[in-house]
C-alpha cells in the first residue's frame, strides 16, 4: 500500500549491520591496544601521567587538533568548490564537526557525513561524492609517500627508513594514476574499459583536476601535517620525553598514516601501536604508552561535544534524504 512504512525486519537489518561492523572495529582496536600494552607496567604508566606537564600537554594537543580541524575545513571547502559548487569554510563547519564526532564510531561513517553534505546541500550524486572523497584520499597517500621519502633522505637515522620500499611503491602507483587522468586517458579507443572509466560522470574530480589544483590541495594538507609534527613534539616534551625535533617531524607522516587509518575508531589502538613502535628508540615503552593513552583520551573528549552540538542538523539532512527515497520505496511496495 502507498505510504506503508518499512517493515520491522528491514529495520532490524539496517540497525544490525552497522552495529556488528562497529563491534568488530572496536574489537580490533581493543586487540591492538592489548598487543601494544604488552610488557607495560600500568603502575609506571599511572606515575608517568601524574608527573606530566598537564597544561603543556593540553595546549599542544589543542593546537594540533585545531590545526587539523581548521585546516581540513579549509581543505574540503576548496575541494568541494573546485569540483562541485562554491563552498565556504563557515558553511562546512557543522559537517566537519559531525565528521570528527562520527570518526569515533567509524571512519567510513564519518566520511558519509561529507557525502551527505554534498548530496543535500550541493545536489551532487552519491557516486560523484564518493569519488571526490576518494580523490582526496589519493592525494593524501601521494603526499605521505613523498614526505616519507623526503624524511628518509633528510634524516637517514630515522626509523621511517624501513618503509622506503612501500613509499616508493605508493608514489609510483600514484604517478601512473595521475598520468592517466592528466595525459593518456583521452587517447584510448572508445571501446577500452579504461576509457569507459575515464568518461564516467562520477569521476569528475579525477578528470578535471589540473596540476595547479594538485599543488594547492597538497600544500594545504602539507601545512596540516607540519603543524601536527610540531604539536607532537610539544606533546612529547610535556611528558618529559626528549626526542629531537627532526626525528619527530621525520616520523610524523608515519604517525598520520597509521594513527588516522580508516579501520581505527578515533585512533584507538593504532595511536598506541604507532607510538610504541615508531619511537621505541628514543624512550621507554611505559613513557610512550602513557602519552599515547593521553592523546587518545584527549581526542575522544574533544570530539564528543561536537556530536552533541551537530546531532540536530545532521538528523535534519538525513530526514531530507529519507524523504527523497520515500517515493521510490512506496512505488516498490505497490
Amino acid at each position: 500500500m502507498a505510504g506503508e512504512p518499512i517493515s520491522s525486519s528491514e529495520c532490524n537489518i539496517f540497525v544490525r549491520k552497522p552495529l556488528i561492523q562497529n563491534l568488530i572495529t572496536y574489537a580490533i582496536a581493543a586487540a591492538i591496544v592489548y598487543y601494544a600494552s604488552r610488557d607495560v607496567s600500568w603502575s609506571q604508566v599511572a606515575a608517568i601521567g601524574k608527573h606530566a606537564a598537564l597544561w603543556s600537554f593540553l595546549l599542544a594537543s589543542l593546537g594540533g587538533f585545531l590545526c587539523w580541524f581548521i585546516g581540513e575545513t579549509f581543505l574540503y571547502s576548496c575541494l568541494f568548490s573546485y569540483f562541485h559548487q562554491a563552498t565556504e569554510p563557515l558553511e562546512l563547519l557543522p559537517t566537519m564537526a559531525a565528521v570528527y564526532f562520527l570518526q569515533i564510531v567509524n571512519s567510513y561513517i564519518g566520511s558519509g557525513a561529507f557525502a551527505l553534505f554534498l548530496h543535500v546541500r550541493k545536489r551532487v550524486s552519491w557516486m560523484a561524492s564518493a569519488c571526490t572523497l576518494m580523490f582526496q584520499g589519493y592525494l593524501d597517500a601521494m603526499l605521505l609517500a613523498t614526505l616519507s621519502l623526503s624524511a628518509i633522505g633528510l634524516v637517514p637515522t630515522s626509523p621511517i627508513r624501513v618503509g622506503f620500499s612501500y613509499a616508493v611503491g605508493v608514489l609510483a602507483i600514484g604517478i601512473v594514476i595521475a598520468s592517466f587522468w592528466l595525459f593518456w586517458g583521452t587517447q584510448l579507443p572508445p571501446g577500452n574499459w579504461l576509457r569507459w572509466l575515464y568518461e564516467r560522470p562520477s569521476m569528475v574530480s579525477f578528470r578535471t583536476v589540473r596540476p595547479a589544483l594538485y599543488m594547492r590541495l597538497l600544500a594545504i594538507r602539507f601545512l596540516i601535517i607540519l603543524g601536527t609534527g610540531f604539536a607532537l613534539y610539544e606533546q612529547f616534551h610535556s611528558f618529559h620525553i626528549e626526542i629531537p625535533l627532526a626525528q619527530t617531524l621525520a616520523l610524523t607522516p608515519f604517525v598520520v598514516a597509521i594513527g588516522n587509518s580508516a579501520f581505527s575508531p578515533g585512533g584507538i589502538g593504532t595511536t598506541q601501536l604507532v607510538f610504541t613502535l615508531a619511537f621505541a628508540r628514543f624512550a621507554s615503552k611505559d613513557d610512550l604508552f602513557a602519552l599515547s593513552l593521553a592523546v587518545t583520551g584527549f581526542n575522544l573528549i574533544v570530539r564528543i561535544p561536537m556530536g552533541l552540538a551537530m546531532a540536530a542538523p545532521l538528523a535534519a539532512e538525513a530526514v531530507e534524504v529519507e524523504n527523497e527515497f520515500a517515493p521510490e520505496r512506496r512505488v516498490g511496495q505497490l
